[in-house]
């Protein structure tokens, strides 16, 4: 029984865990942290839930590839309660509120009622979400979409729907908000993720929602990280918790293969042969210097630490090099994040509202808008009865994270800025809901800096960097030039990433392990 040492107890690294041990591998995960789920996370404070991750679920609907992967690891099953809402979210600007629905018809006649004066461009948004629908349901690719157009002939309608649906993958969502003239309009777009999300995002997991395949299962976070460590230790599969790796074994000896390749040559379909010097590693060291051999490694934690310290930076692929040196593509994106308790339900927030408030700076950034989430919905576990948890996330950039990276250095006065930052936030949640002043409790408060320190999340980034499906670099390989066994998987590999493609990379990397292997007979 050969030997994988996986490195992070995430989605990714726990999914491949049950795969290896299924195809009959041998398994040991190291986990840094005392707790697994890696950014698909959640906690208590004062008998209080705190999720950090789950606001919707791609891939609860029965039938589609990904519902598959979740049922085969045991994160959904016959018996999952799917928390079904029927607004993704809405936003107030003076007033007016917009929703988006579940309800497509709906969300189009209230748009075009609060602003007829948008209503081509409130038609071409929800018909591109339609379509988004229709594509991925085929299972197709951004990259199979874009051969597709190219080589199809599409009825007037559908071509229609094709032409705007790719100029949506050119705007970002600031630009996009400009192509509206109501501010409520505007406010929606903008209050959905950081002003630099490509429009596409948006139009993709609302066609998710619409289409009910993006549900929530009961326990949100907390359910998901532990389904699939239960589901991974039943497959036999070890896992060490606190146990840090400090750094992959490469053995120094060369190892020379001779690949086979088909060339034309003036025609000729001509085989040639191609030499690859490559080296292997032979497993990892742990914090405390223990040594644990392997025959493969898979690194599932953030790819700027996997090649800056778990290995040299020479492995580094290209492509990625590219990413990080080039500012404009690498985009790094996290938030300054705050939950507090409920004396009541505040049904007044259905589940995620933007509203404007008062100017305030955290950090580097000013914000004039907040957007509250309502967990009440996500089950008994998150809030006695008779009270909800709301949380406010608010984006945070590269400048903002080296402010708390050095304002850490004092641990009490980082936790003082912390609650002081929170206290406005409370304030300004309660001049729009005068009747819950004296209300709102504070319960924590989390930085770019928190998923820096948990997770070494590269600059405190716990989303992919931001590239739109078509950007060259929006698909990393999973293997390593100059490694013969040294393999990656995580939410960083695939656009657009998040838990269906940290899901997915660790299901993939397990088939492209097997694949090798075969072909090395």
């Amino acid at each position: 029984m050969k030997k994988i040492i996986i490195i992070g107890a995430g989605v990714a690294g726990l999914t491949a865990g049950i795969y290896a041990r299924r195809a009959g591998y041998e398994t040991i995960i190291y986990e840094k942290n005392d707790t697994t789920g890696g950014s698909c996370s959640g906690w208590f404070r004062d008998g209080y839930g705190i999720d950090n991750c789950i606001h919707w679920l791609t891939g609860t609907h029965d039938g589609t590839e990904q519902n598959k992967v979740w049922k085969e690891v045991g994160v959904l099953s016959e018996d999952t309660k799917l928390i079904r809402r029927d607004a993704f979210y809405s936003s107030e600007y003076q007033g007016v509120r917009a929703t988006l629905w579940r309800d497509l018809t709906r969300t189009r006649q209230e748009m075009i009622e609060i602003s007829p004066e948008d209503t081509d461009e409130i038609n071409i948004f929800v018909d591109c979400v339609i379509f988004v629908h229709e594509v991925l349901s085929t299972g197709m690719t951004p990259k199979d979409v874009l051969k597709t157009f190219s080589e199809s002939d599409f009825s007037m309608s559908h071509f229609e729907f094709a032409k705007y649906f790719l100029r949506y993958l050119s705007l970002d969502s600031e630009q996009w908000a400009e192509k509206f003239k109501s501010p409520v309009l505007k406010s929606l777009i903008l209050d959905f993720m950081a002003k630099e999300y490509e429009s596409y995002w948006m139009i993709m997991a609302y066609s998710f929602f619409a289409f009910d395949n993006g549900d929530i299962p009961e326990g949100g976070s907390i359910h998901i990280a532990k389904q699939l460590t239960k589901t991974y230790l039943e497959a036999g599969g070890i896992l060490h918790t606190k146990t840090p790796v400090d750094r992959i074994l490469i053995n120094k000896q060369k190892v020379t293969f001779h690949t086979v390749e088909n060339a034309l040559q003036e025609s000729k379909n001509v085989k040639t042969v191609k030499k690859i010097i490559m080296r292997h590693a032979d497993g990892v060291q742990l914090a405390g210097g223990t040594i644990e051999y392997a025959d493969y490694v898979i690194c599932t934690c953030d790819m700027n630490y996997t090649f800056n310290h778990l290995l040299k930076k020479k492995y580094t692929p290209r492509s990625l090099k590219d990413i990080y040196d080039n500012k404009k593509e690498c985009i790094t994106y996290s938030s300054f994040q705050v939950a507090f308790s409920v004396d009541g339900l505040l049904e007044e927030v259905d589940d995620t509202l933007g509203i404007e408030c008062r100017p305030f700076e955290i950090a580097y950034e000013s914000y004039h808008r907040i957007t509250l989430k309502n967990y009440r919905s996500y089950g008994d576990y998150i809030a006695p009865a008779g009270h909800t948890v709301i949380q406010v996330s608010l984006p945070q950039y590269e400048n903002d994270f080296r402010y708390w990276k050095k304002l850490y250095q004092n641990k009490a006065q980082y936790n003082t800025k912390k609650r002081n930052f929170a206290e406005i936030i409370m304030h300004r949640i309660e001049e729009r809901f005068p009747e819950y002043e004296g209300k709102l409790h504070y319960l924590d408060a989390w930085t770019p800096y928190t998923y820096a320190r948990r997770n070494n999340d590269y600059k405190g980034a716990y989303m992919r960097f931001l590239t739109t499906p078509f950007n060259r670099n929006a698909f990393l390989p999973m293997d390593i030039k100059g490694l013969t066994n040294v393999y990656l998987a995580g939410h960083w590999l695939r656009y657009p990433g998040g838990l269906p493609t940290a899901s997915t990379t660790g299901k993939n990397v397990i088939d492209l392990i097997i694949e090798n292997e075969r072909g090395s007979l």
